[in-house]
C-alpha cells in the first residue's frame, strides 16, 4: 500500500559501518580560514584501502582517523591520510585532533590546560591544550623528532625553474635552500621578498624532472619579511614575522594552507641561524594567497647552542559534525 513502505534494510550479506566525523579549520581563530581537517571516529575495523578512500572523499589536505590508545604512553592513536597517501606525522591534524578531543569531551579536561598524547607513525606526539572557562582556545605540539637538515642538492637555477621564479629571487649564504625533515621532508627555499612568495607557482614538469622521488620532494617557500602594507591582510595574520607558502604535489596537494610539519622544519632552520640560546619564537602567516589565511606560532628551544625542542601551536575552530554510512 502506498505510503506504508517498511524501512529499507541492507541485504544481510552487506556490512554497514557508521562513522562519526567532525570537520575543523585549524591554525586560525576565524571560521572559513586556516586548514580544513576531517576527524573520523569508529573506523577501527576498516582496512587501509577504505581509510584512503574516505580521505579522497573528503578531499581535504588531511583526514585523521582516531583509534583507542595502543599503549599507556598514548591518549589516543591516530592515522593521517592525504588524498594521495598516508603520513607518519602532520602538524595540523595533530593540533586539530587534540583540540577536538577536548572540545567534544572525548578527553575530559579540568583547569587551564591538559596534555593530550597522540600516537603517530613517528611515535607519541604530546600536545598541550590550553583552556579558558573549560573551552579549548589553542594547542601546541612538541615534535617527536628534532629537525634533520641537509644542504639542498637542487641548484638555485633549478629551484627557480620549479617555482617559476628568477634565481635573483632567492637568498643565499647562511639562508640558502636546505632539505629539512621532522618525519616529513621539505625543501625550504628562502626568498628575498613577499612579492616573490606571491609569484611562486610550481611548474609540474620541472618538479617531476628534478624533485619527484627525491628525499625532499615537497618544496616549501617562505620569506623572512613582512608585507609593506598589512591593511589588506585578515586581522588574525597581521604582524607575523614570516610569510609562507607550501606546495606538496607529491601528495596530491597543489598548495597547503597551513602546514605544521613544514613550520616545525622552519623553526629548526631559523634557530640554527640564531646565535643565542633560550626559547626562540616566530609567527608565520600561511595560506594568504589561497584565501585561507592561517597563523602558526613556532618555537625552538636551544641550550648551549644545541637544539632541544621544537613546538608548533595555533587555534582551531570546529565547523561541522556528521555521520558517514559505508555499505
Amino acid at each position: 500500500m502506498l505510503g506504508a513502505h517498511a524501512p529499507l534494510r541492507p541485504p544481510s550479506s552487506v556490512t554497514v559501518s557508521s562513522l562519526r566525523f567532525l570537520t575543523a579549520d585549524v591554525f586560525t581563530p576565524a571560521p572559513f580560514s586556516g586548514n580544513q581537517l576531517a576527524i573520523v571516529f569508529g573506523a577501527d575495523a576498516l582496512p587501509t584501502e577504505t581509510l584512503q578512500n574516505i580521505a579522497v572523499e573528503f578531499n581535504y589536505s588531511e583526514t585523521v582517523f582516531v583509534f583507542p590508545a595502543r599503549s599507556s604512553a598514548e591518549t589516543r592513536h591516530v592515522r593521517i591520510f592525504t588524498p594521495g597517501g598516508e603520513l607518519q606525522f602532520a602538524g595540523h591534524p595533530t593540533i586539530g585532533t587534540a583540540h577536538a578531543l577536548v572540545a567534544t569531551g572525548e578527553v575530559m579536561a579540568a583547569g587551564n590546560e591538559i596534555l593530550v598524547i597522540l600516537g603517530e607513525g613517528v611515535g607519541p606526539v604530546p600536545v598541550r591544550v590550553l583552556l579558558k572557562n573549560g573551552v579549548p582556545v589553542s594547542a601546541q605540539l612538541t615534535t617527536a623528532i628534532l629537525p634533520e637538515e641537509r644542504p639542498s642538492t637542487v641548484s638555485i637555477e633549478t629551484l627557480a625553474e620549479i617555482l617559476s621564479l628568477s634565481p635573483d629571487d632567492f637568498l643565499g649564504g647562511d639562508y640558502a635552500p636546505a632539505a629539512v625533515s621532522v618525519g616529513l621532508p621539505f625543501l625550504l627555499a628562502p626568498l628575498r621578498s613577499i612579492d616573490a612568495v606571491k609569484r611562486a607557482r610550481v611548474a609540474g614538469d620541472a618538479w617531476q624532472t628534478h624533485l619527484k622521488g627525491a628525499w625532499a620532494a615537497e618544496p616549501m617557500v617562505f620569506a623572512v619579511a613582512r608585507d609593506a602594507d598589512e591593511s589588506a591582510l585578515p586581522a588574525h595574520v597581521r604582524g607575523c614575522d614570516v610569510r609562507a607558502r607550501v606546495f606538496v604535489p607529491g601528495l596530491s596537494i597543489p598548495e597547503d594552507p597551513a602546514t605544521g610539519s613544514a613550520n616545525a622544519c622552519l623553526a629548526g632552520y631559523l634557530a640554527k641561524r640564531t646565535p643565542r640560546d633560550g626559547v626562540l619564537r616566530w609567527e608565520v602567516a600561511q595560506g594568504v594567497e589561497m584565501g585561507r589565511a592561517s597563523r602558526l606560532s613556532i618555537e625552538a628551544e636551544k641550550a648551549n647552542g644545541v637544539l632541544a625542542a621544537i613546538r608548533v601551536g595555533g587555534s582551531t575552530v570546529l565547523m561541522t559534525e556528521g555521520t558517514m554510512t559505508l555499505r
